[in-house]
């Protein structure tokens, strides 16, 4: 993805190492509080190390490796994160 891209895309179709923010969960209370639980939470930044091909897909967030298969994997919202800090030379 380019730095210049705000695309918001499912995070099943998202790409491979690549941080990103969590915009939305489209889904009801108990799948919020699951993923709440699992630490996916709105603005989370998540990287993509495993797709869901023939099984399910391996995220990381806040340190910790996440299993989600592909139906979660559709409710969940997200664009490219780029940090906002500043580092000086």
């Amino acid at each position: 993805m380019k730095k210049t891209d705000s695309e918001i895309i499912q995070l099943l179709h998202a790409p491979k190492d690549t941080p990103l923010e969590i915009v939305s969960l489209n889904g009801g209370n108990i799948l919020h509080q699951k993923l709440t639980a699992m630490g996916l939470t709105h603005h989370a930044v998540v990287r993509v190390l495993r797709g869901g091909g023939s099984g399910p897909m391996v995220v990381e967030v806040r340190g910790s490796r996440v299993g989600l298969g592909m139906g979660i994997c559709r409710r969940i919202m997200v664009r490219p994160f780029f940090s906002k800090t500043v580092r000086e030379v």
